[in-house]
């Protein structure tokens, strides 16, 4: 191998392969060249000297440029992992948002329609399988239409509110409350049996009477519990109309008891 090739040869190899080699490395090609070309070629030792110069600082270039590109390399790929590390933060909160809209009503934070029916479902399931009681409640708030009407959807907002956070305070760890609609909520009461439920909503109606004292709107409920028995519904939908059709009843006689009370002030001024 004459000197010209190996001027060539070397800092070709060394570019080929820029990220697998250092300075230390290219300091042995270069001794080495130079020894062996000592021993077989017919160069004079000054023109060894001129020529391996020539040589060692070329070879010296070639290999700072390698150093150079493997640290460009080295950053550029540190730069793309910070980038792609924070689009995976990106989507992961996204598809965090995603599933608290999924899963949570917005405004109260209580279990949405869909989800509160699907951990309804399979409750029941759990319940039937260990011979436990499992009560549902199915709740209506009485004046929402009117308190948003007559005082706005903010005021609206405050009594679903206060509702939602009245019966949280009552029930246990274990149930659930969920939104079906505007002002329709649905309490999922796990091992637990009607006359222990009614006297929970009893408390719960104790907490919304005391929300009421200075209130512009009352905090007023109808509600029906019922407890599950799979001999009188067969579908998860006839138990909980079941638990409607009382709602509905007790919301009907309080209209009633209302008219009576009005109709009875009226016939006391009249005798007045």
């Amino acid at each position: 191998m004459n000197l010209s090739a190996a001027m060539f040869i070397l800092p070709l190899a060394l570019l080929t392969y820029p990220l697998l080699f250092s300075i230390s490395m290219t300091v042995i090609f270069v001794i080495s060249y130079l020894f062996w070309n000592l021993l077989y070629s017919n160069l004079s030792f000054s023109e060894h000297l001129i020529y391996g110069g020539i040589f060692n600082i070329f070879a010296i270039l070639v290999s700072l440029f390698g150093h150079w590109s493997k640290f460009r390399s080295i950053k550029r790929i540190a730069e793309l992992n910070l980038v792609i590390e924070i689009k995976n933060q990106e989507i992961l909160e996204q598809n965090r948002k995603l599933e608290l809209q999924a899963t949570y009503d917005a405004l109260t934070g209580a279990f949405n329609r869909g989800i509160g029916l699907q951990i309804l479902e399979d409750r029941i399931r759990l319940n039937q399988r260990d011979s436990l009681e499992l009560t549902i409640v199915y709740i209506d708030l009485d004046n929402l239409k009117t308190t948003n009407d007559n005082l706005g959807h903010k005021f609206g907002d405050q009594l679903i509110l206060g509702v939602v956070e009245s019966i949280r305070g009552a029930i246990r760890d274990a149930d659930l409350v969920c939104r079906l609609g505007g002002d329709e909520f649905l309490v999922v009461m796990n091992n637990c049996d009607l006359a222990e439920a009614k006297r929970i909503m009893s408390r719960i109606c104790t907490q919304l009477e005391l929300l009421s004292r200075g209130s512009p709107f009352p905090y007023e409920i109808s509600w029906g519990a019922l407890s599950h028995n799979k001999d009188d519904f067969p579908s998860l939908n006839e138990f909980i109309e079941g638990a409607d059709r009382i709602m509905y009843e007790a919301k009907q006689a309080k209209k009633r008891l209302r008219r009576e009370k009005a109709v009875g002030s009226v016939h006391g001024l009249a005798g007045g």
